[in-house]
């Protein structure tokens, strides 16, 4: 099943893509399958992905810095890392350290209840660096099991609609901030009619994916949809049903006006109505903005997308760490961890490939950062663009304290979901067959 985590990179912002910071600098291409130099007794051993945006450069400045001795093991891929633990029974004579990301098909849920994960709870109690103020206490709280921390969040993910102002007014302003996803859902939608009915814009609604998979696992993260409690199957069929909905209009859209879109090249941007995009807000919609501005003097708008409460927004951790419950050096493996967590990435250029930091200083270095940035590379032109927009760094900071939920990700359950719908939202099966199928997959999954 592909992922949605990559979407930036496609035809529909292909604009921002030709957008460059003079200010970052070039991130590492080494990757090296192990480190045999640092190899011992003492070594912890680390497992992680090679083309991760920086944790080779992380792990490599922490050897310097720390003084201590990695045993770096770097996979080619997110299921060669799974396939490599599991082989080792998950724990033991293996790695120190997992270090994971959305794309793995470990489910992190499980590896706790199992007793794979190591209880982390009193390193952080008696770590004096350690401040719950300086961090996103709720995305934390994602990695705990009945109270205590068994995975160590690093980076986490939230979805976003952004448009040009022009196309705020053409739809009348409708889109609130203070309602709850479905009732967002309907304001979209009406946009997209709107944005459809005009000479303007040819594609109201652009989610930056073709797979409708892929769409419906943003709707699905955004909106805190829960499928199951641990134990039976707890979906609201009609909020599934509207989310659903939801979905299905946005891909017929986006089937209808794909090829015409695509073929239109830069000039793809200027006619699209609201791109939705997931990642780190503050990163992405900076990128959007001075984007806009550079090729079409534009200023632009976001939206958090809210969760189904309407009470704030949801979160999902995007990478994360482990401690194996047999580590021989459970302490140096957490020492790794926690620097993993306050890593500042920004110097790497790598802002907008990853997550949002889940330490509260860093993100707000980032945001500090990238809000003063006027000079930026198009191509091979440089440009002097404004500041960040005051309105914009205000919203960012405020709903930024208004995560109300974050979840780990689930590739087992999310995967059955995916298969499931799908067929509804591509047409070719009525919801209640769908929904019938997905909760029988769900019912032997949990019976598992």
């Amino acid at each position: 099943m592909k992922r949605y985590k990559n979407m930036f990179q496609t035809v529909f912002i292909c604009l921002v893509c030709l957008v460059t910071l003079c200010a970052c600098g070039e991130e590492s291409d080494t990757a090296s399958s192990s480190n045999p130099d640092n190899k011992g007794e003492d070594a912890v051993v680390v497992y992680y992905v090679k083309e991760h945006p920086f944790y080779q450069a992380a792990l490599e400045a922490y050897q310097r810095t720390a003084q201590v001795s990695l045993e770096l093991h770097a996979f080619d891929t997110e299921e060669e890392l799974a396939q490599q633990y599991t082989a080792e029974g998950l724990s033991g004579g293996g790695a120190d350290v997992v270090l994971l990301s959305d794309a793995s098909s470990l489910d992190a849920e499980k590896l706790m209840s199992e007793g794979i994960c190591f209880d982390l709870t009193e390193y952080l109690e008696q770590d004096q660096n350690y401040k719950k103020e300086d961090y996103f206490e709720i995305v934390m709280d994602a990695g705990k099991l009945e109270g205590k921390q068994y995975i160590l969040p690093i980076t986490f993910d939230m979805g976003f609609a952004v448009a040009r102002n022009t196309v705020s007014e053409l739809c009348g302003n409708i889109l609130t901030d203070d309602v709850d996803c479905y009732a967002f859902y309907e304001e979209l939608l009406a946009c997209q009619q709107l944005l459809y009915d005009s000479e303007e814009i040819r594609l109201g609604l652009c989610f930056t994916s073709d797979s409708a998979e892929d769409f419906l696992l943003y709707a699905y993260h955004t909106s805190g949809l829960e499928l199951t409690d641990g134990k039976a199957v707890s979906v609201n069929s009609e909020q599934l049903r509207q989310l659903c909905d939801f979905v299905k209009a946005g891909q017929e859209e986006f089937q209808s006006k794909y090829e015409e879109i695509k073929n239109s090249g830069s000039n793809s941007a200027i006619l699209v109505g609201y791109q939705l995009l997931y990642g780190n807000p503050a990163a992405i919609v900076r990128q959007q903005e001075y984007a806009y501005e550079a090729m079409f003097q534009e200023k632009v708008d976001y939206f958090m997308l809210p969760e189904g409460t309407a009470e704030g927004y949801r979160a999902t951790v995007r990478d994360f760490g482990l401690v194996d419950a047999k580590s021989d050096c459970p302490e140096e493996a957490y020492k790794l961890l926690k620097y993993l967590m306050d890593y500042d990435f920004y110097s790497l250029g790598v802002v907008y490939t990853a997550g949002t930091p889940v330490n509260r200083n860093v993100f707000d270095s980032q945001l500090q950062n990238l809000s003063t940035i006027t000079e930026i590379t198009m191509g091979k032109s440089t440009m002097t663009v404004s500041p960040m927009e005051e309105e914009l760094v205000e919203k960012l900071e405020r709903q930024m304290n208004q995560i109300t939920s974050a979840g780990l990700p689930h590739p087992d359950t999310e995967q059955i979901f995916t298969e499931t719908m799908a067929d509804y939202i591509n047409g070719t099966a009525d919801f209640d067959s769908c929904y019938q199928q997905m909760c029988s997959r769900l019912n032997l999954y949990l019976k598992e």
